[in-house]
């Protein structure tokens, strides 16, 4: 086996909003591999390609989707006007997104108006929907009203976080192949924001004979059903929880998919995973564990692929808990940890340390400006007396219920911290507890696994340090570092923008708002039949055989 890892090359562009969550469980069924041979149409494979993924998501609408889980299917289901650039990949038939540059999708042109307000995209005059009705400008326009009159996830996602007011101001249908965007204010993570599922193209008379849109309200019947898909795969079966198939859609308006059939299993168990990818059930495996991903290193079985992302692990600290609303007790935590050691252990070693605001996968990180505090539990000791705080420090700390390696993680935690007279109490809470618990604030710190579903700073600190936000779950707020998000969000200078946000960073950094330890990479594990994958920020099967 072998193990070949990737980092993008970011310029500065764009970012998103996209918790990892994972759910528990065992006993998972999954299809088994079959043969693969060349597909005589398009010289893919013609047998079952059997994928993978940790999580399962808890909605197939794109316009209602959230979390990483959510967007498992979207890009494979539904074409957008755009999608990201691709780059060769690490390791032979292997290809990664480009987050920094854009191509065409559905769209085969765009023009931007000089002041950035108006996006005018032509699209084909022969494109269908699986219903046989025309894909026009009307249904796109359709599709991007769906999703911010619904006013769920989507509307974020499409609207950069700017959504009081949206940031998109009107769309029109100028003709059968025009569509024209307006925009409040210019933006340069707006193509970003059309490469999401999102963006997704769906079919108008399906969503009208199913319900319809109503504004606020997720549309029951497509969490489990197809919207129509425009995609290169058709939705062939779905079993919510458990597994979907995709079928090559015969109306696809690109290049036809590499694979005709894809069966992807949605797995709770991680030792599931490990198992199923070592002995040959899944061709690819995607989320697999760190520990799982170590111990398949010198195993001839499979090719290991930690694909950087702009995930992080963090520990937020509640401003609203006492204790933590001193500079000087969070400064001290941060003293308190000999990360290096714990990535090698905890972590498995995928990863890099790293303190400040943006990960090292992010534009606008600074390798210079971000280096991780120093393991020093006297200072630590030194600055929780200066504070005065009761010792010992209790508070409670919360992570997602049922993921191993955060619960090993948050063990350490526990045992680093009682060194400076800090007593941590675990507290696993439930999948579908977290998104309320984290809104409301109902927690003391909480462990936070992810990062955005758009590659940009200004996308992803507008729900991570933004004071006005209503996105900010962590409420975190520091002025000064808000100012210049502000700025950086609209220059066009690429290193003017740096500039600020290195100043971002610097005043995010001096007062300590959170616990930050080390990136984490996408991990993806590929047997040895595969002979092409591509790695994207949500899975994009077209070109996997």
């Amino acid at each position: 086996m072998s193990n070949i890892s990737v980092r993008w090359r970011c310029a500065a562009v764009g970012v998103g909003l996209a918790l990892v969550v994972a759910g528990c469980g065992s006993n998972t069924e999954v299809e088994p591999a079959g043969e693969s041979t060349a597909a005589e149409a398009n010289g893919g494979r013609d047998g079952t390609l059997v994928v993978n993924i940790l999580g399962a998501p808890t909605t197939i609408d794109p316009a209602a989707a959230c979390g990483v889980n959510d967007m498992h299917l979207a890009d494979n289901l539904y074409a957008r006007l755009v999608d990201y650039g691709v780059e060769p990949g690490p390791a032979p038939g292997t290809t990664v997104f480009d987050p920094t540059t854009y191509e065409p999708s559905l769209a085969e042109s765009w023009e931007i108006s000089e002041d950035g307000l108006v996006y005018t995209f032509l699209l084909p005059d022969d494109v269908t929907l699986p219903s046989g009705d025309p894909i026009d400008a009307s249904v796109v326009k359709y599709s991007l009203d769906r999703a911010m009159e619904m006013g769920l996830c989507g509307n974020s996602y499409l609207n950069d976080q700017f959504v009081d007011p949206p940031l998109i101001e009107n769309t029109e249908a100028v003709d059968a192949t025009t569509l024209r965007i307006t925009l409040r204010q210019p933006n340069l993570n707006f193509l970003q924001a059309l490469a999401q599922p999102a963006a997704a193209i769906v079919d108008p008379g399906l969503i009208e004979a199913n319900g319809g849109v109503e504004p606020g309200t997720a549309n029951e019947y497509f969490a489990n059903n197809s919207a129509g898909a425009t995609g290169p795969f058709l939705l062939d079966d779905y079993e919510p929880g458990k597994s979907a198939v995709l079928v090559a859609n015969p109306d696809y308006h690109g290049e036809p998919p590499a694979s005709e059939r894809i069966h992807v299993n949605f797995i709770t168990d991680t030792s599931t995973m490990l198992l199923q990818a070592r002995n040959g059930t899944a061709h690819v495996s995607v989320g697999i564990s760190k520990a799982a991903a170590r111990s398949l290193e010198d195993d001839p079985c499979c090719t290991v692929m930690p694909f950087s992302s702009a995930l992080a692990l963090d520990i937020a600290l509640n401003w609203d808990f006492e204790p933590f609303a001193d500079v000087r007790v969070r400064e001290a935590l941060t003293h308190a940890f000999p990360y290096e050691d714990m990535l090698a252990s905890v972590g498995h070693g995928y990863g890099e340390v790293f303190y400040g605001p943006l990960a090292p996968d992010l534009p606008g990180f600074s390798a210079e400006l971000s280096q991780q505090r120093e393991y020093d539990p006297e200072r630590a000791r030194e600055l929780l007396a200066e504070s005065g705080v009761e010792l010992p420090l209790e508070f409670e700390l919360s992570i997602p219920a049922g993921q191993e390696e955060l619960a090993e993680f948050a063990t350490a935690v526990q045992s680093v911290l009682a060194d400076i007279d800090v007593a941590v109490t675990v507290r696993e809470i439930a999948p579908s507890e977290r998104a309320e618990i984290l809104n409301s604030g109902a927690y003391d710190a909480i462990v936070i696994a992810g990062g955005p579903a758009m590659v940009d700073p200004g996308y992803f600190l507008a729900y991570d340090m933004s004071c006005a936000s209503p996105s900010n779950i962590t409420g975190i707020c520091v002025p000064e570092a808000d100012e210049n998000w502000e700025i950086a969000r609209q220059t066009h200078d690429e290193a003017q923008r740096q500039a600020y946000w290195d100043r971002v960073t610097e005043e995010w950094t001096a007062v300590s708002p959170k616990l930050k330890f080390w990136s984490i990479p996408a991990m993806v594990v590929m047997d040895e039949s595969v002979t092409s994958l591509h790695h994207a920020i949500h899975p994009n099967f077209h070109s996997w055989q």
